[in-house]
């Protein structure tokens, strides 16, 4: 089956968002059951964030860096939002192993993860939408069917390298 790679990238959007509305309704509950299902669900926007990236790092913007025009900051702009929301995810994984299952947590505890948690629900939403609305319509435009399948595979290569 073949398929253009900015469909991949835009199916794996929807696919972070679903995870990220679980994320958003677990932020409301950081403690007890309501930490361990907000860990579980971030574990998988990890999971789900660091094959995405790698695609787009590794495979998907070196392939378009060359048709941009030399001014253009998007690709350095699309890296560093990733850079930002892995700051973020670390740090937010930081705070949730304090909050150790059995233990009491302060308030404080509870108020840091949900700012995280909103920071980086803010931060991987903004990437997507500027993302699509940037990068992924400029392929769309600019690459045939050919080389968009071309490196659809190359992107579900990477992944099954890792």
């Amino acid at each position: 089956m073949s398929f253009p790679a900015t469909d991949l990238l835009r199916t794996e959007h929807r696919a972070i968002e679903r995870l990220l509305e679980h994320f958003e309704g677990r932020l409301s509950n950081p403690q007890g059951e309501g930490l361990v299902a907000l860990a579980k669900t971030f574990a998988e926007i990890q999971k789900h964030l660091a094959s995405h990236f790698a695609k787009e790092d590794e495979v998907f913007y070196p392939a378009l860096e060359s048709t941009l025009a030399p001014t253009d900051e998007s690709i350095a702009k699309l890296t560093d939002d990733h850079s930002n929301v892995r700051d973020t995810t670390s740090a937010f994984a930081e705070v949730l192993g304090q909050a150790l299952p059995g233990s009491d947590r302060p308030v404080s505890l509870r108020a840091e993860l949900s700012s995280l948690g909103w920071e980086l629900w803010n931060l991987i939403h903004h990437h997507i939408e500027e993302e699509e609305q940037g990068l992924l319509a400029f392929a769309d435009r600019t690459l045939d069917s050919e080389s968009q399948t071309r490196l659809a595979a190359r992107m579900m290569g990477q992944q099954e390298g890792k």
